[in-house]
């Protein structure tokens, strides 16, 4: 039984240690991949490659898939090109959001910055707001593939 005086001096309390060892290595797994992203999103312009495809599916079909054209909408960003950003794919500012709330959760767990990584919990999406992403990304899918974006 774990009491207050064991939760204050760190004692007793083997699954919450193990859930921050977790949150640990994933923060240190995200942060460098997300990091990675934002400097190539402003070290690569969207216009080094023209015509180049970047998507499989793409590729393989010759139609969109619901993120086709992020990785140039990204770099847009970075280059604060907003408009082009959504010229790419209409839902890359908010991809590019949410990205950014990862790499800040993850950089704030790292630093066991505690009230920065909660507020930034609290900011996320629950279940229903995912399910109206994904909702909203399957709508942008469709008019994209009937508009022949």
């Amino acid at each position: 039984m774990n009491t207050i005086a064991q939760r204050l001096t760190g004692g007793g309390d083997t699954r919450a240690s193990a859930h921050g060892a977790r949150a640990t290595r994933r923060a240190l797994f995200v942060l460098p991949l997300a990091s990675a992203v934002f400097v190539a999103s402003a070290l690569w312009s969207p216009s080094d490659l023209p015509g180049v495809v970047l998507c499989p599916l793409r590729a393989l079909t010759g139609y969109p898939c619901p993120g086709c054209g992020m990785t140039r909408a990204f770099c847009a960003i970075g280059h604060g090109e907003f408009a082009l950003a959504v010229g790419y794919n209409a839902l890359s500012p908010l991809l590019f959001l949410a990205m950014f709330g990862v790499w800040a959760h993850a950089l704030a767990t790292i630093l066991k910055l505690e009230g920065a990584r909660a507020a930034l919990e609290r900011m996320m999406p629950g279940a229903r707001a995912a399910k109206l992403l994904l909702a909203l990304t399957l709508v942008w899918w469709v008019v994209r593939l009937k508009g022949g974006f």
